[in-house]
């Protein structure tokens, strides 16, 4: 699993000639940069128990598995690019998903979700940039368009990366946004240090919704073979119609990974909005979450989380709470020989994983729906998923 959707990682795919060629009439060199383009997918299936029963059966606090009792196609997604790791190099990224799980909570305002009623559909275009390297020293990289937050140890599943855990944590869902629209930029100092700065519309947001900028950073230091820290930022004012209220975020994530059968990870988080509660008062919400996953073979593993959500003021669930929550998931990787599977499908690149999780969901108020249109301050769920990338 990935720290982010980060830019850092590049595939080669041409010579650096490539980005001259692309502008040539030549129809030799033209063909070699349109090899460069690739085609990937990833789908997730799952179903989930919710032991609450409730009406409806929706799951609280939940990102992406909110059905309860419901067979869910979470996301289909087709992703078109071309990778580019070398100055004087240009490339492109487009990536559509539709389901019934994920783009109807990280569609962007004024694309597929609307800017005044918040309701969003079931088709989404995450990201669409196109990229350039510049010949500065070691490479500095621009993507302009719209792309995911640099923030997060956990990320938006997809072709690229998938998280430990199948559902999502209360600090991803709830504490940072999913998509930025603007400019992203990125520079590696060495092969331990590198940069990110953004300047985008704000969280979520397609369109603009006031006459400010948010901007982001990200510094990732990997201090030794095994360990690495990685601080984000984000700043700018966030509310509709409103240019002086700020929205703070502020995150440290550090890894560990003494060997390849164990890894661990913890990610603390800081946010704060001016106004946010009420003229005066200030809303605030902190998350701690900490990560192991053990692989007993190299196929199969046990991942486990634990995190502590405090939303003060509740801005960010709708209650001024504190959340909880223990997840374990265990995790077979399919051999991806699919002539055993089906003589008919002759690739041999993708990928199958099936995954159970068993979740528990505590919060200091009675917040989680349960039988009989009442109210818990419990949740407890298992849910399956299966995974199939290329």
């Amino acid at each position: 699993m990935m720290l982010t959707s980060s830019p850092l990682l590049f595939a080669q795919s041409s010579n650096s000639a490539d980005a001259s060629a692309a502008s040539s009439k030549d129809p030799v060199e033209n063909k070699s940069w349109l090899k460069g383009i690739t085609t990937n997918g990833y789908v997730s299936l799952s179903y989930t128990y919710n032991t609450n029963d409730p009406k409806p059966r929706l799951n609280q606090f939940r990102v992406f598995d909110f059905n309860d009792e419901k067979p869910q196609l979470d996301v289909a997604q087709l992703v078109i690019q071309r990778l580019i790791n070398k100055p004087n190099q240009f490339g492109f990224l487009f990536d559509l998903t539709a389901g019934s799980g994920q783009p109807p909570v990280t569609a962007a305002y004024g694309l597929f979700r609307d800017t005044y009623t918040g309701t969003g559909g079931h088709i989404d275009i995450p990201q669409m940039y196109v990229s350039y390297i510049a010949p500065l020293e070691k490479g500095l990289r621009f993507d302009f368009g719209k792309f995911v937050t640099h923030m997060g140890y956990e990320s938006i599943p997809g072709y690229d990366g998938y998280n430990n855990n199948f559902s999502q944590s209360f600090l991803f869902g709830y504490g940072m946004p999913f998509t930025h629209t603007g400019l992203r930029m990125t520079y590696p100092f060495s092969n331990r240090i590198s940069a990110i700065f953004t300047v985008n519309n704000g969280w979520d947001d397609f369109e603009r919704v006031n006459d400010g900028y948010t901007v982001g950073g990200q510094l990732s230091v990997a201090t030794s073979q095994t360990t690495h820290l990685v601080f984000n930022f984000l700043h700018g004012p966030e509310r509709p119609h409103d240019n002086s209220d700020q929205t703070n975020d502020w995150e440290i994530i550090a890894t560990w990974t003494p060997g390849f059968h164990l890894s661990f990870a913890l990610d603390g988080l800081y946010g704060h909005q001016d106004n946010g509660v009420a003229p005066g008062q200030e809303a605030i919400w902190r998350d701690l979450a900490g990560y192991v996953r053990f692989y007993f073979t190299h196929r199969f593993s046990l991942a486990f989380r634990g995190e502590v959500f405090r939303d003060g003021g509740g801005v960010r669930t709708g209650t001024d709470q504190t959340l909880r929550e223990y997840t374990l998931t265990p995790s077979y990787d399919l051999p991806a020989k699919f002539s055993r599977l089906n003589p008919h499908l002759k690739r041999a690149d993708g990928t199958f994983v099936i995954r159970a999780d068993f979740r528990g969901d505590f919060s200091d108020h009675a917040t989680f729906h349960t039988v009989g249109n009442s109210w818990t301050d419990q949740q407890l769920t298992a849910a399956v998923n299966l995974i199939y990338q290329f």
